[in-house]
């Protein structure tokens, strides 16, 4: 069940539900929060090759978008983050959405990665997997609104460990393919 805006305002008034570094409940839609993209963004280097059964690391393009203008080019794909960390209890979960406005360009904030579990001991950013579909070149800015988080309460709190190799993540993070792939077992 998606919790509503009221249910959302009470949780956060309640400390359930924690959103910063800053926070603005004008941001609070009717079923989640908007969520802006982090000043930091991961380009991917061109012409590199993954082979899923083995460990490598991947090179990217740090740019700060405070600092330098990005244009995300027809197809392009980069890595963000929110600039909102968050942290749910237990038995909330995040869900990641996208804005109807952004996406009418043609730009993505998700592939797959749209559940986020409440199972964080600390606030943490949700890495956007953005991808520019349409045929506009789009200019990114630190804080640009770009996407939603909505929240469902789930019907038993989560118990399980976390067994993510993304623990407390602050900003931006490319892939793991060292954990994904087993290889350091």
């Amino acid at each position: 069940m998606f919790l509503s805006h009221k249910t959302i305002e009470r949780l956060i008034a309640d400390g359930q539900i924690t959103i910063g570094p800053e926070f603005d409940l004008k941001d609070i839609r009717p079923v989640g929060v908007r969520i802006h993209i982090a000043n930091e963004i991961l380009v991917p280097e061109e012409r590199q090759t993954v082979d899923l059964n083995e460990a490598v690391e991947l090179k990217y393009k740090t740019v700060h978008l405070d600092k330098e203008e990005f244009y995300l080019e027809p197809g392009g794909f980069i890595l963000g983050a929110t600039y909102e960390l968050i942290k749910t209890p237990k038995d909330v979960v995040c869900f990641l959405d996208g804005r109807s406005t952004i996406a009418r360009l043609g730009l993505t904030t998700h592939i797959t990665a749209a559940i986020i579990e409440g199972v964080y001991d600390s606030p943490h950013s949700t890495v956007l997997e953005i991808k520019n579909l349409g045929n506009f070149r789009i200019r990114l800015h630190y804080k640009n609104p770009i996407g939603m988080m909505c929240f469902a309460k789930i019907t038993e709190p989560i118990e399980q460990e976390l067994q993510s190799q993304y623990k407390s993540q602050e900003k931006v993070a490319p892939p793991n393919l060292k954990f994904r792939t087993g290889i350091d077992k």
